[in-house]
């Protein structure tokens, strides 16, 4: 069933952690526990556990291309619903990251990255989404990595508004991540997004984007665009942070 509530104990076994980890991510959002009573034990949804990410991109990537009649549950660790909603969970990464010494003259590159990323799912999708509306936002410390991704109309549809003659989604992420989109709001969608390439080439941080059929990398020390047709297609974007 669904809702179905396991015990900390048998969580911690499913996910193979302590049940100190496991109420380090509570506290911290990362994994909520649900309690039958204010104080009381906690207990975990058997859904939530089952799509707790050991791929973090490929549970992202699997609910942002799938089907709007079969979208699949998002666990709410890993769902923002709207702009107020990603900016605490964004500021509740932070704090994580800030508790990591190894961390302390990058963590606020990666939070601004994935902030800029975030940010424009929500400035250009706002009030347009096709289906389901907010995004995916996950990440883990331990390994390095946070993951986004949305459902919305894409680089492409959006820049269209201000250049109508873009051909295809490798021309729009290569204008988006290189150029100064000038225009009124959901016009500017690049402008971010330059600002990204720009940190995560000058610092030690990946980055991998997809919008449509169009994949992107930048890695540190590169001034290259690697744009290159991707494996299958979605509507709105996707993206894997390595830092």
């Amino acid at each position: 069933m669904e809702n179905e509530l396991l015990p900390v104990g048998e969580a911690a076994k499913i996910l193979n952690v302590s049940i100190t980890t496991l109420r380090r991510w509570d506290e911290s959002g990362k994994l909520r526990a649900v309690r039958k009573s204010p104080g009381g034990d906690r207990f975990y949804r058997k859904i939530d556990l089952e799509f707790f990410p050991n791929n973090l991109f490929q549970t992202a990537f699997e609910w942002a291309t799938a089907d709007s009649k079969e979208i699949p549950h998002i666990p709410r660790y890993a769902y923002a619903e709207n702009s107020a909603v990603f900016q605490t969970k964004l500021g509740k990464f932070q704090e994580e990251l800030l508790k990591s010494p190894l961390l302390e003259d990058i963590f606020s590159l990666v939070v601004s990255v994935s902030g800029e990323i975030g940010g424009n799912s929500f400035d250009h999708n706002l009030g347009r989404w096709p289906d389901e509306a907010g995004i995916f936002f996950a990440y883990d410390t331990d390994k390095r990595e946070v993951v986004l991704a949305d459902r919305g109309l894409g680089i492409l549809t959006t820049l269209r508004q201000a250049l109508p003659d873009l051909i295809d989604d490798g021309s729009a992420i290569n204008t988006a991540f290189t150029e100064v989109v000038s225009g009124r709001t959901q016009e500017s969608r690049g402008n971010g997004l330059k600002f990204v390439r720009t940190v995560v080439t000058n610092n030690l941080i990946g980055l991998r984007f997809q919008s449509g059929n169009a994949e992107l990398e930048i890695k540190h020390d590169s001034s290259n665009l690697d744009i290159r047709p991707a494996v299958r297609w979605l509507r709105g974007c996707v993206a894997y942070i390595k830092y």
